[in-house]
């Protein structure tokens, strides 16, 4: 075999392993929007960054590997690593990463439920001390005949938060 096949071997290898990886790529940002929620300006947003990205890729390795001339084997050469890929272990792998980025996400947001939680029973039991001292300050007020704020009157024509009488 001649040194020129073989390199031009080589090349097409590389560029089926390009294109394997380029689908592999999408695959990434496939399990992403199978994990989470995109509106539909993000999902436009990433495709056309993916393909600039892509495209820029492909432009880099065909210079780099071919001096920047463009051959129908390399064409074909990407097409078959798309296939082979996608036909082979993409489901797999979209499944397999949405899976795994759930399950990051989860992990992640687990210490800020916790977090969240013993939040909101602190300020549900502050509610409660702020809510006891207020009417206890309002009841002594209304003794005195100030009342600033509504409530029930008793029998005595005084506004108070409860309406049984207190011993003191």
């Amino acid at each position: 075999m001649s040194s020129v096949i073989r390199q031009e071997t080589a090349v097409f290898l590389i560029f089926v392993l390009h294109g394997a990886v380029l689908t592999l790529s999408y695959d990434i940002l496939r399990a992403l929007r199978r994990s989470f929620r995109h509106p539909l300006a993000v999902l436009s947003a990433e495709d056309f960054l993916f393909w600039l990205l892509a495209g820029l890729l492909t432009f880099r390795v065909s210079f780099l590997e071919t001096d920047g001339t463009w051959r129908t084997y390399i064409a074909v050469g990407m097409m078959l690593g798309f296939l082979l890929y996608h036909l082979t272990v993409s489901r797999l792998v979209v499944v397999l990463l949405s899976g795994l980025f759930r399950l990051a996400w989860r992990a992640a947001a687990f210490p800020w439920r916790i977090l969240s939680i013993a939040v909101k029973k602190i300020c549900k039991i502050c509610k409660k001390r702020i809510e006891f001292h207020r009417k206890r300050v309002y009841n002594v007020k209304s003794a005195h005949g100030n009342t600033g704020m509504p409530g029930k009157k008793d029998h005595e024509g005084v506004l108070r938060w409860r309406s049984k009488k207190r011993s003191s």
